[in-house]
């Protein structure tokens, strides 16, 4: 009985295995007259144009879009760097709503910064003021040396090089502060106008 049994059995497999080895794929494409046609072989100029796979039965298993031209190409890459961009600004635009809750707000911490540079910039300019009398005073001894045929002392030469390096220090730190205010002013309207642009697009929203 069992022996049957594993002969039925072995039979089955071995038709099954007869079955899926004769089963065979069909390729369908439209060739140049734009009529379907139906192939066991994919000639391998049309595979560009796109095809199906279709099994024994005739049902397609498979589908294969034609290849994309220059053109379209170039149109899905400029889609998908819009896409990343909008998503980067959306990341930016969130961040920025958590910083500041209205444009005046980003004003204000705008006005902050710049009153800061300003105080730092009033106390060098009262440095250089110093200095510079500094400088003078120094200057108008050596001056003074000169007048009576006395060679100018070293120190004083030194004392008028040293203020004169400070002197062009601080200016030279001003002028950077100076850049760095309209940095400031360039980069917080950016982010006003953004702000008034989303808090308008909420408004009209509601």
């Amino acid at each position: 009985m069992s022996c049957n049994v594993s002969k039925i059995l072995a039979a089955l497999l071995g038709l099954v295995l007869t079955q899926q080895v004769l089963a065979v794929n069909f390729y369908r494409y439209e060739n140049d007259e734009g009529r379907k046609v139906m192939t066991q072989t994919l000639p391998p100029e049309v595979v560009s144009r796109g095809y199906e796979v279709l099994n024994e039965r005739g049902t397609v298993i498979k589908v294969v879009p034609r290849a994309l031209t220059k053109e379209e190409l170039a149109a899905q890459a400029e889609e998908e760097r819009q896409k990343r961009l909008d998503a980067e600004q959306l990341e930016r635009d969130k961040q920025l709503l958590t910083i500041f809750s209205s444009p005046k707000d980003a004003e204000r911490a705008r006005d902050r910064k710049l009153e800061a540079i300003d105080v730092y910039i009033n106390v060098t300019k009262g440095n250089i003021a110093k200095l510079q009398n500094e400088y003078n005073a120094a200057q108008a001894q050596a001056a003074a040396r000169e007048r009576s045929g006395e060679q100018v002392p070293d120190y004083l030469v030194s004392k008028m090089d040293s203020f004169g390096r400070q002197i062009r220090r601080a200016e030279e730190s001003i002028a950077e502060k100076e850049q760095e205010k309209i940095s400031i002013r360039e980069e917080y309207q950016e982010d006003i106008d953004r702000l008034k642009y989303l808090m308008d697009k909420r408004q009209v929203a509601k």
